[in-house]
């Protein structure tokens, strides 16, 4: 009977072990930021560059990539060691982050389809979000959900461009009833508690390049 009892016990610390990682990880990902990430994508490009490569000591080669990016060498050391920290690619983990974030999300209920990230300009990370609409009245305030998390959840991302497929449209539909795009340092600015009450009348006005039809 003990020996039952030492073993649910251990398969459930390893259990608790495993939670506590993927939390830990979560966590970490929604503490990079822009700068994190610029810095980090800078100094691993930097790696290939000859005149870097020279450099005799791991140091050197930080102070170097520091002074082309104008900043102190402790700010760089400070962002690789938060970016090297993580439990995966940061942009795996932010577009996992968020994609679970959202589909837990009362509002959104599991309706959200794609979550991308291209980092091909470190300084400025887009996150692309694709998911199935319920109506357009809930347009506003479902995509300042997902703002108000990728804020949260993904600070190291710059831009959030946004659509929303029809409520009937084929989960594979690529064409969206409603698109927009909005600056994540104006995401920040949601609060989810209000989304209902300033959607229309205030929310909105931080998105960018609307285009809606009715559905």
């Amino acid at each position: 009977m003990r020996s039952k009892i030492r073993n649910a016990l251990g398969a459930l610390s390893v259990l608790g072990a495993l939670t506590l990682a993927s939390t830990a990880s979560a966590a970490e990902i929604g503490e990079i930021t822009k700068d994190d990430y610029y810095g980090y994508a800078t100094y691993q490009t930097a790696l290939d560059d000859p005149r870097i490569q020279a450099q005799k000591s791991d140091k050197k080669r930080l102070s170097m990539v520091a002074r082309t990016l104008g900043w102190k060498p402790k700010k760089l050391q400070s962002a690789l060691e938060k970016v090297e920290a993580l439990n995966g690619k940061a942009v795996e983990l932010a577009a996992a982050a968020v994609k679970d974030k959202a589909n837990a999300n009362a509002r959104l209920k599991g309706r959200v389809l794609d979550v991308l990230v291209s980092d091909q300009e470190p300084k400025h990370v887009v996150m692309y979000i694709r998911w199935r609409g319920s109506k357009l009245t809930e347009a506003v305030k479902e995509a300042s959900e997902l703002a108000h998390i990728v804020a949260t959840e993904a600070p190291m991302i710059s831009t959030l461009s946004l659509g929303a497929i029809h409520p009937k449209a084929a989960e594979t539909s690529k064409t969206p009833v409603w698109s927009a795009k909005i600056d994540v340092a104006s995401a920040a600015n949601i609060s989810p508690t209000r989304i209902d009450g300033y959607a229309d009348r205030l929310y909105k006005r931080l998105f960018e390049g609307v285009e809606e039809k009715p559905f």
